[in-house]
């Protein structure tokens, strides 16, 4: 009863911290999001490698997080870099060689697909995936953590929610 009573303090906390949010980036492999801050917790989801989180709050060595779906779960710390990343939100991503809208598309990343953020330039983005391809992103289209996440497709659905953390595969090379 007493642990019930600490959660939902705790999903207060959470559905009130966005002033306090920060963005963070998965930064292995494994991680794992879990229902709750110990790894006694089911697994929810397994996010891809880069992926943008809004850390809501902390409980020890543990983080509340949100994703850009809005969903939320605890992560450990230890797989968690402060550094800035993003997730594609439209359907598809050019990624550019330089910073401008006409430069050579060097591939399309799809919805759902992460990125690490190495530098920010007016409305561009420099990225690497993580197969350590670079190159330039507009941040139309993006989601970094610090917005408020997206509105679910569909609300409820477990199949959906597998599907959008599986690995993605990226989009056809030009």
């Amino acid at each position: 009863m007493k642990t019930a009573r600490i959660f939902a303090a705790l999903f207060v906390l959470l559905v009130s911290a966005t002033a306090w949010a920060e963005e963070a980036m998965i930064n292995n492999k494994e991680a794992k999001i879990r229902n709750g801050p110990g790894t006694n917790y089911t697994v929810l989801w397994k996010p891809r490698m880069y992926t943008p989180l809004e850390v809501l709050a902390k409980h020890g060595d543990w983080c509340a997080v949100r994703d850009v779906e809005g969903d939320v779960g605890w992560i450990h710390d230890s797989v968690l870099a402060k550094e800035p990343a993003a997730i594609v939100t439209d359907a598809m991503l050019n990624v550019h060689e330089s910073a401008d809208s006409n430069s050579r598309i060097l591939y399309q990343a799809p919805k759902g697909y992460t990125l690490k953020a190495l530098e920010d330039k007016g409305g561009w983005l420099k990225v690497v995936d993580p197969d350590g391809e670079s190159g330039w992103i507009s941040k139309k289209g993006i989601w970094t953590g610090t917005t408020e996440a997206q509105a679910k497709e569909t609300k409820g659905s477990e199949s959906k929610k597998g599907e959008s953390k599986k690995e993605h595969k990226k989009g056809k090379k030009k």
